[in-house]
């Protein structure tokens, strides 16, 4: 029903949810098998496809928390009415700002997809073996819910980090250096797009079960113009954010922004702990702004040495991927080759467009039918609901007359048979 931009990502409009034979929730052709986890905007399930059998991670988001974050976004950047800037509370700038929101509001109505377009925009041009990726998108109008499908990284976050001391357990150095050479060859295909990430973390790279690292979620994730990487607004999470995001600078270098970001995580990797620290956000954000370095090992001058060189507080100086590339302690003294960047980026995809983003899923001129299908799998839904309730309370009044000694009053058969045939699941109500 929707002409789809890529033909290896699925997009289902109206994704049946209900239960399989076995009593798992289903979403579209997933069976949810356990809990993995949670993010900023729902869960995490592995899911089982009901007809290939394969697993994959089903990530959910709340439509509620997409919107509050646009609607943020949107307030904090509409310019106000008097000449440009962050918006101020006045006339011309809450105007525009409401504008603007109505205008989501009904590109939403025309493509449920709108809120994650971005991301979705992103992820289908992505090839690369150090990047989740995405294989279907589904909405359930239901429960104002999206979810993704996408790559099982069985093994989880390469590292733990507990939220109330910031610490973890370290990894080994030969591990660390694995990992890290796997997410900087991510990185650099990544900017190689034109796309910064902005969210890197240890949350944000997961390991498979034969140990390969894969950056995931795009959700904060940007495009910049081809002849600038600069980046406005404050994105992330604040202990891995750059110095100048904290400031608030206006316009920023957003590869040199990851770059900081990585180093912040490669010194978790080594030392266990986070670099800058804070019992609050704003705590956080001065220690990050004050970029005051201690290295629990100073004998380990090589690494120390990178380290300080990517949590250079003046974005100028950082540096830059080519430079780790050569980097000692990267190339182990040279008795350890990275992949040339023309080989990383071998699957380089043709330049990600604001015009990709308005055009992930371009709906047909004839939307009724969409609607339609929407709305008779509510009536589906209400029926089951329905005659639910009804056998239920059927039964509680067969267990009080039995209770008092009367003739009860039975299910017929017919019944039953007629509630079995109304949970068939319907064909025609996925459109995909």
């Amino acid at each position: 029903m929707y002409k789809v931009a890529n033909p290896d990502i699925k997009y289902t409009v109206a994704a049946q949810v209900g239960e399989d034979a076995q009593g798992l929730m289903v979403v579209g052709q997933y069976a949810i098998v356990r809990e993995l986890g949670h993010g900023s905007f729902g869960t995490v399930y592995l899911v089982k496809h009901a007809v290939t059998g394969e697993m994959f991670a089903l990530k959910e988001y709340h439509k509620a928390s997409l919107r509050k974050r646009l609607q943020s976004t949107t307030m904090n950047t509409t310019p106000s009415g008097r000449g440009g800037g962050p918006m101020r509370p006045g006339r011309g700038g809450l105007f525009a700002a409401r504008q603007r929101l109505l205008q989501q509001r009904s590109e939403e109505d025309a493509d449920p997809f709108s809120l994650i377009k971005t991301e979705l925009a992103i992820s289908k041009k992505l090839q690369h073996p150090n990047l989740v990726r995405l294989h279907e998108a589904l909405n359930d109008t239901e429960q104002d819910v999206l979810y993704l499908v996408i790559d099982l990284c069985e093994k989880g976050p390469v590292q733990a980090l507990n939220t109330g001391s910031a610490t973890s357990e370290p990894i080994p150095p030969k591990d660390a250096h694995r990992y890290f050479t796997q997410a900087l060859m991510a990185l650099e295909y990544l900017h190689e797009q034109d796309i910064v990430h902005r969210d890197i973390k240890p949350d944000n790279m997961l390991l498979t079960k034969d140990d390969t690292l894969k950056i995931s979620d795009f959700g904060e994730s940007t495009l910049h113009d081809q002849n600038s990487d600069m980046v406005h607004g404050s994105s992330g999470t604040p202990a891995f954010m750059a110095p100048e995001l904290c400031q608030n600078e206006g316009g920023v270098s957003g590869e040199a922004a990851d770059i900081w970001s990585l180093g912040v995580c490669l010194y978790s990797f080594i030392y266990g702990t986070l670099p800058f620290q804070g019992d609050s956000v704003i705590e956080i954000m001065d220690s990050v702004s004050a970029g005051k370095l201690h290295f629990p090992d100073p004998a380990n001058e090589q690494l120390n040495e990178l380290l300080l060189r990517m949590l250079d507080s003046n974005p100028d100086s950082r540096i830059t991927i080519a430079e780790i590339r050569k980097h000692p302690w990267v190339t182990q003294n040279g008795t350890f080759a990275l992949p040339s960047k023309r080989s990383n980026c071998k699957n380089s995809v043709t330049a990600i467009t604001q015009e990709d983003v308005d055009s992930v899923i371009q709906p047909i001129f004839d939307i009724m039918p969409v609607i339609l299908a929407v709305a008779k799998l509510r009536r589906f839904r209400r029926r089951i609901r329905e005659k639910r309730e009804r056998l239920e309370r059927e039964a509680q009044e067969r267990d009080l007359l039995l209770s008092e000694g009367q003739s009860a009053v039975t299910v017929q058969p017919d019944d039953l048979q007629q509630m079995t045939e109304d949970t068939q699941p319907d064909a025609s109500l996925a459109l995909e």
